[in-house]
């Protein structure tokens, strides 16, 4: 029986990286779509309380057995989906977020729409997995051809082929996070499994003076101190740390990162200084878990490596950065 795919975005519906990928994903699996029904990017894991959610059939995307648009955040859209009435047929096997026009490595995962829609499943405990291309020029579908193979291979020959074991270590919290550089798969030098880099954008705000319209902010009352502000892109702070998603990409790498929805240093700093107080062992689980969850992303990138004919690299005990 074909897997079933949820597939999402932060692009909207209509991008042409969500159509690559459900092209991609479609010649192996069941693919459903739930995305946003314009480009809701830079929502991170925004949800929304306080108001009705409309969804509408969304007719044209080749390749789903079904396809809704919402006018929602990503990781709305995924609720929806994972949640909601809106599909029939049980639950979802996989969730797959992207292809984003962009890269998000570094810092960007924690303002990335695509990441936070892909994060919105694993916290419910569905495998998951992030895909954004390193290319801000890719406006056609054609330009996500590439990355959307080596999607199909990580989601379909690697992930859903792995042990119930393994995916076990992945459904209790881990988003692989797949960053692609641009480019022909012929001119990939391989798949590797890499951390999360520090790189990021700083902002450039610039005060406006624009006419109404919906990119003003919302606010009930306007006055002669009212003052308006763009936030441009401003100085990019790189990272080229060796193993770093972004170094890795740079490097002509497709990166695979795994991503835990764990954040306290507290815990971090016990389970790697072994603490033998009472909260040992729930630190030796979560490290198992992680261990874990890292074996799986290494087999997940020697698999799809080996079934695109790419070299894996990464894989040999990565150095991870650790505070002292």
């Amino acid at each position: 029986m074909p897997a079933r795919v949820l597939v999402s975005n932060d692009d909207g519906i209509d991008a042409p990286g969500l159509r690559a990928l459900v092209l991609a994903l479609s010649k192996e699996a069941d693919v459903f779509v739930c995305a946003p029904s314009e480009e809701r990017s830079a929502q991170s894991h925004a949800v929304s309380l306080r108001r009705f959610l409309a969804c509408h059939p969304h007719s044209g995307v080749e390749g789903a057995k079904a396809a809704f648009s919402v006018d929602g955040t990503p990781a709305d859209s995924v609720m929806l989906a994972i949640h909601g009435p809106v599909f029939e047929g049980g639950d979802f096997d996989l969730v797959v977020s992207g292809i984003n026009r962009g890269d998000n490595c570094g810092l960007h995962v924690i303002y990335s729409g695509t990441v936070g829609a892909a994060r919105e499943a694993a916290c419910k405990g569905v495998p998951a997995i992030a895909l954004s291309l390193d290319n801000f020029n890719a406006r056609r579908v054609d330009d996500y051809a590439p990355s959307a193979a080596i999607s199909a291979a990580l989601a379909l020959l690697s992930i859903l082929s792995e042990s119930p074991s393994a995916l076990g270590d992945m459904s209790e919290g881990v988003v692989l996070n797949v960053n692609f550089p641009a480019g022909d798969v012929s001119e990939m030098k391989g798949i590797k499994l890499t951390h999360q880099g520090t790189g990021c954008f700083f902002p450039n705000f610039k005060e406006v003076q624009e006419g109404q319209g919906s990119h003003m902010p919302q606010i009930e009352e306007r006055t002669e101190d009212t003052r308006m502000f763009r936030n441009f892109a401003g100085g990019y702070r790189k990272d080229g740390t060796d193993g770093s998603d972004m170094d890795a990409v740079a490097g002509g790498w497709a990166s695979v990162t795994p991503l835990g929805l764990r954040s306290d240093l507290l815990f971090k700093s016990r389970t790697a200084a072994g603490s033998s107080s009472a909260n040992s062992g729930e630190s030796a689980i979560q490290e198992r878990h992680a261990r874990g969850s890292v074996a799986v992303a290494a087999q997940v990138v020697v698999r799809a490596a080996a079934a695109l004919g790419l070299e894996a690299g990464g894989i040999e005990g990565i150095e991870w950065p650790l505070a002292d």
